[in-house]
């Protein structure tokens, strides 16, 4: 299907019909059991080829057709993208896809036109419903009012439920007064059965927008509809909504309150113990499980761990017995608050791990999650892997967010294979912000200065084929990235990388080029400079601005080409753009190599002060070291002793020690020393103090340097 996009863009030859019969059908026979995510990609793959397929119908073989457009085939492709988690920048291109399916069911294939089943029908007036179009939905209804007379629940509840997703009270209203034209009857019944669908696919504003619906006669809600909006106000952390609802309520405890009061207390802060004591002995066999579950759930919306724990020990309290959704909800609280030990604990005696990953997919995501993220992830590995086994086996999707804690755990584990395995499969079905979890936890991992070169550069082999879209922003960060781990090799590597992307906007941009520059400059990587300043002579995109050429007369210094830096500075004069405050420091450097550094180094510190350019303490320094690497002592100690008078800041202890480090040779280091032992002799106190190390050209103070930047 990939392949036939690509062939229409380019109009070349799309793949054989039965090719994409097959990719097809496959897509949706292998979603049947586990329908999984559907992305903006594959919704655009799916629209593509049904189009394509149906242009072409005609032309396929006979079980090509009946693999596409079969009553059984379009009515699997209904029920998986009902099913499907349908990702937000998708729905409209899958919808779209579900309304071909819907049409060709429609229309007339000998045996009269219209004769969808009553299955498909509904599959498809819930999906246009839930996802933004309930006026489809409704005219679904009313066309084929007779065929969907009597089905249970009544379809119209989805037509509702869809413009109270919509949050219109309008359409909501004017539905619910008209659906007896339709033989059907918005009672107290309806209203509670609305409410509560609701509620099971977790609706929230949705549910405030349907309680709301008036219901025909203009008859309250029922106990039970206001019971089960109370409570899921509560647990959504909703209560100002739901306190008219809960003051509707009558006031005095009785069995059929009594849950759901002791929920709303619980919600206005009162303690287990407090909640315990309003319970008498009547009330007490009117307690379930349930009500202390709900307790234990408002706890973890919160979230507080102690409080759920003090909320399950009521169950004891009221003779009731802990059930497996009680042990669920405890783990969730020991996986909110981060407590390995209480959730291993709870894992090993009262919770089948297999059970949990089947029927509790988000939990065991987030406790896969929070183990992975555990500063005991070592020791817990054969844990992760005993719970992921079966979420593996039965192709189960996975959070994006677990997804990047697995892959961050199998980083540091070293276990390229494995970070292979886990990303292969899954990448395709995430959305931007689910990949850029993952990328991050691949680029972190490679900025980390803790980890080897040699990993860092397989962690970047695995970066570059699973994110073949990562930006020019990303790439340049880990291209300097390995500039500081003095691998330029590796980092031009990565900047050739760059270079060879097809899409134009993953190509190097003049910062790209200027970053790249700096890092040759501080590696001194004469080889690749070449290499690099040659793609640029070739590169017709980039447009050359003073900031790429401050970057070639820095890197051309630094290599000891400082006659090629000169002729790039002379570039820089003639160019439109100029001297920018960056160039003239990086002029000094030049200076320092240059056979004629010093008579140069004078002559711009001359123009700028005629110029009346700012000389802050960078600018200055820079000078004192350019003419300080030509061995003019003089020229460089009176520069130090005119500091306060020429830009307004005296010496410090590192402008000497930036002297005495740029002045070659040892006797002349020596003089150095002299001087300032003698006029400055508190700095060079303070200086002497500082670790040196022994270079070619003799002793130089570690960590002090003047670095200029492009």
């Amino acid at each position: 299907m990939t392949d036939l996009k690509r062939s229409l863009q380019d109009k070349s030859r799309a793949p054989p019909n039965g090719t994409l019969v097959k990719a097809f059908q496959q897509f949706f026979t292998a979603r049947v059991e586990n329908p999984g995510a559907i992305n903006l990609f594959q919704a655009r793959l799916l629209s593509i080829t049904w189009k394509h397929l149906k242009a072409l119908q005609s032309e396929l073989e006979d079980n090509e057709w009946q693999d596409v457009f079969s009553v059984e085939s379009l009515e699997r492709m209904l029920f998986v993208i009902s099913e499907a988690h349908c990702l937000p920048e998708a729905r409209d291109t899958i919808l779209k896809v579900a309304r071909f399916a819907y049409l060709e069911l429609c229309a007339d294939h000998g045996f009269g036109p219209n004769s969808i089943s009553r299955a498909a029908l509904l599959l498809y007036i819930n999906l246009v419903a839930s996802n933004g179009n309930p006026e489809e939905a409704r005219h679904v209804i009313v066309k084929f009012g007779g065929q969907l007379r009597g089905a249970k629940p009544s379809p119209w509840l989805n037509v509702l439920k869809g413009f109270a997703l919509k949050d219109d009270r309008r359409q909501l209203r004017k539905i619910a007064s008209e659906l007896q034209e339709h033989g059907v009857k918005f009672d107290q019944a309806s209203h509670e059965e609305l409410i509560k669908l609701m509620i099971s696919q977790n609706l929230a504003k949705a549910v405030q927008v349907a309680y709301e619906c008036p219901i025909n006669g203009d008859q309250a809600p029922s106990v039970a509809a206001k019971t089960a909006a109370i409570r899921y106000a509560i647990l959504n952390s909703e209560v100002a909504w739901a306190k008219p609802i809960f003051e509707s309520l009558p006031q005095d405890l009785s069995p059929e309150t009594i849950g759901i009061k002791l929920l709303w207390d619980a919600a206005q802060g009162h303690s287990a113990s407090s909640l315990a004591e309003k319970v008498t002995q009547p009330l007490k066999a009117a307690l379930t499980i349930a009500d202390v579950n709900n307790l234990i759930q408002y706890a973890n919306t919160v979230p507080n761990s102690q409080l759920a724990v003090d909320f399950a020990k009521l169950a004891e309290r009221w003779d009731l017995v802990p059930d497996e959704r009680t042990n669920i909800l405890l783990l969730e609280s020991f996986i909110q608050a981060g407590n390995v030990e209480r959730t291993l604990e709870l894992l090993e005696h009262k919770i089948d791990t297999s059970f949990l990953a089947s029927q509790h997919l988000a939990l065991a995501n987030k406790l896969i999650t929070m183990l992975c993220l555990s500063e005991q992830k070592d020791e817990l590995f054969q844990q992760i892997s005993s719970l992921l086994d079966p979420l593996f086996q039965d192709n189960v999707q996975l959070t994006a967010e677990t997804i990047a804690a697995l892959t961050h755990m199998l980083l540091y584990r070293h276990d390229w294979e494995a970070i292979s395995d886990l990303l292969r499969p899954r990448l395709g079905a995430l959305d931007s912000e689910g990949k850029a979890l993952i990328r991050n936890e691949l680029t972190n991992f490679m900025l980390d200065k803790g980890q080897t070169d040699s990993d860092v550069w397989e962690v970047y082999q695995l970066f570059k084929l699973a994110f073949a879209e990562a930006g020019v922003d990303v790439r340049t960060e880990l291209m300097c990235s390995l500039f500081d781990r003095k691998r330029s090799d590796l980092a031009v590597l990565v900047f050739g990388h760059m270079r060879q992307a097809e899409i134009r906007s993953r190509r190097p941009k003049p910062d790209t080029y200027a970053r790249c520059f700096q890092g040759l400059a501080r590696t001194a990587d004469a080889t690749n400079l070449e290499l690099v300043h040659n793609m640029l002579k070739l590169d017709l995109e980039v447009e050359l601005n003073t900031r790429i050429f401050n970057g070639l007369m820095l890197a051309y210094a630094a290599c000891e080409m400082p006659e090629k830096s000169m002729e790039i500075f002379r570039q820089i004069l003639q160019s439109d753009e100029g001297p920018t405050e960056k160039t003239i420091p990086i002029f000094f450097k030049v200076c320092e190599r240059h056979h004629n550094g010093a008579q140069e180094a004078i002559k711009m510190m001359a123009k700028v002060k005629k110029l009346d350019i700012n000389i802050d303490r960078r600018l200055y320094t820079s000078y004192i070291e350019a003419v300080a690497a030509q061995c003019e002592f003089e020229l460089a100690s009176e520069a130090i002793d005119k500091m306060q008078a020429e830009i307004g800041v005296p010496p410090t202890s590192t402008t000497i020690g930036l002297f005495y480090n740029a002045i070659p040779y040892q006797y002349w280091k020596d003089e150095v020393e002299q001087w300032a032992l003698k006029k400055y002799p508190e700095l060079w106190a303070h200086l002497i103090e500082t670790p040196q190390s022994e270079h070619e050209e003799g002793q130089k103070f570690d960590g002090i340097t003047n670095e200029v930047w492009v």
